[in-house]
């Protein structure tokens, strides 16, 4: 699966919700936010002021040239590779949306979780997501001409 061509601002993802809503779906619903879409997060810089939310590779390779981005993986889980991880200092990003690397992988399982569900774990690579390391798969919901990627 391929990253969407183009990234949104924070304010069109931030249109997308507020219509989502409107329309009786949830700010970030699933059927709105396609896996492979992306935005950026240009709030996280605000957050960040101890430097412990955003990772150090963000800082070295991309403060000043780009805000946080964040991503929908193939399992619908909203995911930012220039925070830090729950393990360690994060990703490093190489390359520009939407031919970005990330590594090490991704593992999408929430924290408190074993692990086991429905949670994509794999890479992305040159703009591209691996098929999952446990070979799980998920659908990608059938919406309206209003939403989703727009390739």
């Amino acid at each position: 699966m391929k990253l969407a061509p183009n990234l949104l601002t924070f304010e069109q993802y931030s249109a997308l919700g507020d219509k989502a809503v409107a329309d009786g779906m949830w700010r970030c619903d699933r059927r709105v936010f396609l896996p492979g879409m992306g935005w950026y997060n240009d709030w996280y810089l605000d957050r960040d002021l101890g430097r412990n939310f955003l990772n150090p590779q963000f800082y070295r390779d991309w403060h000043g040239k780009r805000p946080p981005i964040e991503l929908v993986c193939p399992d619908g889980s909203v995911w930012c590779p220039d925070r830090m991880s729950s393990n360690g200092n994060g990703w490093t990003v190489t390359g520009e949306w939407p031919n970005i690397t990330c590594a090490p992988s991704i593992d999408c399982t929430p924290i408190q979780s074993s692990g086991n569900g429905p949670y994509y774990h794999g890479f992305l690579r040159n703009g591209e997501f691996t098929p999952d390391i446990g070979g799980k798969t998920w659908p990608v919901p059938n919406i309206g001409p209003d939403y989703g990627r727009k390739d």
